[in-house]
């Protein structure tokens, strides 16, 4: 599996794949993309920016994210970052069905912590569902630390991690 930027014939299949991770989402209670679920006008505005990546087994689309230079509801956090310097914001991960549980995500992880280092970042930050155990495990595993939580955009509460290079 690799990570790359995505192109503009991927955008079909990140549509799909962010479909069914709100799909998944819903079906194991969370409310997490319900409401406030990832548009296609936001996908295209990552994708303009040169934000949207994709990863790819061989020729098929497994899973997408994006990576931001800021967020800035992470200003506040209840809690403390490990990292006080620039860092890399991680969103909207999600894998296609298939390959759930296939290293999509330690994938994601790796490429994002890698870009931030391109970048010369100190650290990459996320946040994710308190319920959502799934990402939380797989955020753990691959070395990111629970820092708190912080207020998105859409007025939701969500626990905040953070890993750093």
């Amino acid at each position: 599996m690799r990570a790359e930027r995505a192109k503009a014939d991927d955008l079909p299949a990140v549509e799909r794949i962010l479909g069914d991770a709100r799909a998944y989402l819903k079906a194991q209670g969370l409310d997490q993309w319900q409401n406030f679920p990832p548009t296609q006008q936001e996908t295209l505005a990552h994708f303009a920016r040169g934000e949207l990546y994709v990863v790819r087994d061989g020729d098929v689309v497994a899973g997408t994210f994006v990576l931001v230079p800021h967020e800035a509801v992470y200003e506040r956090i209840e809690g403390h970052w490990l990292h006080d310097g620039a860092y890399l914001a991680l969103h909207r991960v999600a894998a296609a069905p298939a390959f759930r549980r296939r290293g999509v995500a330690t994938c994601i992880f790796g490429a994002a912590c890698a870009r931030a280092r391109e970048q010369g970042a100190g650290s990459v930050r996320i946040d994710t569902h308190e319920g959502n155990i799934p990402m939380r495990a797989a955020l753990e595993k691959n070395g990111f630390v629970l820092c708190g939580s912080v207020v998105i955009a859409t007025g939701e509460r969500r626990v905040a991690y953070e890993k750093e290079l």
